[in-house]
């Protein structure tokens, strides 16, 4: 790989992270709507909007974007920044 596909790849990772923090933070408004939204979906544990997996049973709460590198809440289906599907 040359410097610049290097250099490059790092740009984006950095960028994929600074954005997935963001989303992160920014997901406390989606929790704050619903009743739905502030439980775990597996074990129904009362959860904060910050994590990222239940301290209780472990479920991820976050799905990670394959093609980006962004993460966002659970349930979101499809990618904003680059439109893949999110499994």
């Amino acid at each position: 790989m040359g410097i610049f596909n290097r250099v490059k790849s790092d740009l984006e990772w950095q960028a994929g992270q600074e954005i997935s923090s963001g989303i992160t933070k920014g997901v406390k408004h989606v929790f704050k709507k619903g009743e739905k939204t502030n439980k775990c979906p597996k074990c129904k544990t009362p959860i904060t909007p910050d994590l990222k997996f239940c301290p209780k049973c472990g479920t991820k709460l976050i799905v990670t974007c394959s093609k980006c590198n962004v993460d966002y809440p659970i349930g979101t289906k499809f990618c904003p920044k680059c439109g893949e599907k999110l499994k």
